[in-house]
């Protein structure tokens, strides 16, 4: 046999050797997962989950006990849903790569880091690409359970592979009954991939199975209860029984579940007794609007006639005629007046008894039969439940004039202009008043973007629906306002309802850049804890969020509109930006004080009862931070005869407000005084970038009172600054005279910085265009963002 032929068919035997060895490697572990992406908490919809994407993340970290930091979209394996979530049973299946990214942990101390550790998450994808980017990452389900308390592994299946075969992993835990410590018995990784189950009762199970199946799962008690298939007085039994210890404001707001049940249960027995799905739904409401809590309530399918009926009936009786008027609860910070202490008229129907008496725009009501406006006012059902004390003369205003057909109620009210109060009686009958606006026309898209006067204006709904969109439109007005570079921007959130939290994090971290990003916790959580029998705080990693893109991170002057409709997520995410004083909020009214995270019951006749199931506090206090209280404006519109009147003439007076925070926000005044600055860059007058070396030694803070001081290298310069249309003017006063050690570019500081000047800002950078026959341009920047 020639040589050339031995040495093809030595070839060909070692290929086939080769594929044979690969082949039984193949076999021998895992080459894909498969498994159901399935949960039962009423979050678990298309609706809170657009855009799902199944992955293999990272989880060295999660074993190690850190939790400062997100996976790397480098480090996440990505599947593909071989039947799609809410279309089927939510099947997925995910190739694993013959080298998996990710990190290594040294298990045996060897000084060999050979183990790399994955787990399964599935998650809505809010962003442009398929990878769970930050705050993704958390907001689905995973083949994990971590502890409440302390973010370690209780349970479930992780994804293993050992790249020598010699790292070990815990064959179980130890008398301390946890994962990944020193006191866990040990046993050998087999080289390649494999499947590690830890089960609840402290035992791990490593598998090789070529398929293995691998599930989310969650805890028992995520699930959201159901209770539709019992009678009505069972199920009401039954909820009470569930919000005795799941309801989270039980000691904030004194409930005494005892007496709620023997309060509302009669009328649930007679609605049983009469079969009648109506005053079920009724007496459920009642229930639901005693607790003052905008999270919690009823609601129903709209084809139901008979509930329909019950509503529209129990409205009619007691507030289904009026005396032809219009009442405006009046709030004027400015001249004393909180709500609800003064009640006025705002608009009165022609031919009513309104008309009759005497009334017109303007007129004080003081009594009501006898009593106090006020007391009258706050004995009214809300249309709304808000524990937010000066939202509820509002939330009670618009039935202050609605009585029963034919009632005969009497008032003492005074008419401007005169000193003496008068009293009148009035019958209730068919006297409407013709509607007008009496807030500013909204768009009726789920989010809107405009730009007027070099200010761009943002508004959006909720945070519920249209999620990807919600986040492409954003962007797109980053976009365009990176381009553009607009003076300030306004988020008008007025009406916008809330919905999930993790889209207000992440729309929230448009608003800031990864050198400065946004804590992801501001508040504590506190939940139901089964083995507590109680709640208790949550974990909280330390970790920050930033713009997803980088390029459109806005660091400019930001509003925040926001209204008596502006509830839960709305009021988190303006709440967030505020008390990292990166927002200025504006508005008329505290927001709804809807104060955290809720859960839903299925009760009978397609009825659901919504409750306040976590709730949130300042940190390290137990004072909730939105419940009961919401979002207090920093700046206060007056509600008043006139801003009703600007606003039916077509004109928005809160808007009107945030421009105004703009203009101040963006006067360059403002920007030169918010901190020191330091020289780091220069063009010369051939435009040549130089870097200033030691930055900080040419520094510059201009002060309130119009003086400033300069330290330029080793000399200390001071006088007075003027700006006129962008041209700075700084005359020198009292100045040192030492002589700087070489290389020094104090003098040319000193004398650049003393004369007449135009400056311009960038983002975060101040420009400076100099007349002089060296430089061209100094670039200076505050001296926090250098150091």
């Amino acid at each position: 046999m020639k040589f050339e032929e031995k040495m093809r068919r030595k070839k060909l035997l070692s290929y086939a050797a080769l594929l044979a060895a690969s082949t039984a490697v193949a076999h021998a572990e895992p080459i894909s997962v498969e498994g159901v992406v399935s949960s039962e908490s009423f979050i678990f919809q298309p609706q809170y989950w657009p855009n799902p994407s199944v992955a293999l993340l990272d989880a060295t970290d999660i074993v190690s006990g850190r939790f400062d930091s997100f996976v790397a979209a480098d480090d996440q394996v990505l599947g593909r849903f071989v039947d799609p979530l809410f279309a089927g049973e939510g099947r997925f299946r995910i190739d694993l790569p013959i080298v998996p990214p990710g990190g290594r942990l040294d298990m045996n101390g060897d000084g060999s880091a050979g183990l790399a550790i994955f787990t399964l998450v599935s998650a809505p994808n809010l962003s442009s690409d398929s990878y769970l980017e930050q705050l993704e990452q958390y907001g689905g389900l995973f083949s994990i359970l971590l502890d409440q308390t302390t973010g370690a592994i209780e349970t479930g299946a992780l994804l293993l592979f050992s790249e020598d075969g010699a790292e070990p992993f815990p064959a179980g835990w130890g008398e301390d009954g946890t994962w990944f410590t020193e006191d866990d018995p040990q046993q050998v990784v087999p080289q390649g991939w494999s499947v590690a189950r830890l089960n609840d009762d402290g035992e791990v199970i490593i598998e090789l199975d070529p398929r293995p199946e691998i599930h989310t799962i969650e805890a028992e008690d995520a699930a959201s209860p159901d209770f539709s298939d019992r009678g009505y007085v069972e199920a009401f039994d039954a909820l009470i029984d569930h919000l005795r210890t799941r309801y989270a404001y039980s000691e904030f707001r004194g409930i005494d579940w005892d007496a709620v049940s023997s309060t509302y249960r009669p009328d649930v027995e007679a609605a049983a007794a009469a079969d009648d799905a109506g005053e079920f739904y009724l007496a459920l409401n009642d229930m639901s609007l005693s607790f003052e809590d905008t999270h919690t309530a009823v609601s129903a399918g709209f084809l139901n006639e008979a509930i329909n009926s019950a509503k529209q009936e129990f409205e009619l009786t007691r507030f289904g005629a009026g005396i032809g008027a219009e009442a405006l609860v009046v709030s004027d910070p400015d001249a004393g007046i909180p709500p609800g202490d003064m009640i006025v008229v705002s608009r009165v129907a022609e031919s009513s008894p309104a008309a009759d008496a005497g009334w017109t725009e303007g007129t004080e009501i003081i009594e009501v039969n006898g009593t106090p406006v006020s007391e009258y006012l706050s004995s009214l059902p809300l249309i709304e439940a808000t524990g937010v004390a000066e939202l509820q003369p509002y939330l009670r205003a618009p039935r202050l004039f609605s009585f029963p057909d034919g009632a005969d109620v009497s008032f003492t009210f005074r008419n401007p202009g005169d000193q003496d109060a008068q009293t009148v009686q009035m019958t209730a009958g068919d006297y409407m008043v013709p509607f007008e606006l009496s807030e500013p026309e909204r768009s009726s898209m789920p989010i809107d973007f405009s730009s007027v006067g070099g200010v761009a204006i943002v508004s959006w709904r909720n945070f519920s629906d249209h999620m990807l969109s919600k986040i492409a439109v954003l962007e797109e007005a980053l976009q365009i306002e990176s381009e553009t570079g607009s003076t300030g921007m306004i988020l008008d959130l007025r009406g916008n309802g809330g919905g999930l939290v993790e889209l207000y994090q992440v729309m929230a971290s448009y608003f800031f850049k990864e050198d400065d990003p946004m804590p992801e916790q501001p508040f504590d959580t506190y939940a139901y804890d089964t083995d507590a029998g109680g709640f208790v705080r949550q974990f909280a990693a330390d970790r920050t969020l930033f713009a997803p893109r980088a390029d459109l991170a806005f660091t400019g002057p930001l509003v925040i509109l926001i209204d008596q409709g502006c509830a839960s997520a709305c009021e988190y995410f303006t709440q967030h930006l505020q008390l990292l004083d990166r927002a200025v909020v504006v508005g008329q009214h505290a927001s709804l004080g809807a104060g955290g995270f809720i859960d839903r019951i299925a009760m009978p006749e397609e009825i659901t009862f919504q409750y306040t199931a976590g709730r949130t506090t300042f940190h390290d206090s137990s004072q909730p931070n939105l419940e009961a209280a919401g979002v207090i404006p920093d700046v206060r519109v007056p509600v008043t005869l006139e801003t009703l009147a600007a606003v039916r003439n077509g004109e928005d007076p809160v808007m009107d407000a945030a421009f105004d925070v703009i203009a101040e926000l963006s006067d360059p005044r403002l920007r030169l005084k918010s901190t020191p600055w330091v020289w780091t860059m220069a063009a010369t007058a051939d435009l040549e970038e130089i870097e200033i070396n030691a930055p900080e030694k040419y520094e510059v803070t201009f002060s309130e009172d119009g003086s400033y001081t300069m330290q330029a290298d080793c000399n200390r310069v001071t006088g007075d600054w003027t700006l006129a249309d962008s041209m700075l003017t700084m005359t020198p006063g009292p100045t040192t005279l030492a002589l700087c050690p070489d290389p020094s570019r104090g003098d040319a500081f000193a004398r650049l910085m003393t004369s007449s000047n135009a400056i311009d800002f960038n983002g975060e950078q101040l420009f400076i265009v100099v007349e002089d026959d060296e430089y061209r341009v100094l670039q200076l920047e505050g001296a926090e963002s250098v150091r």
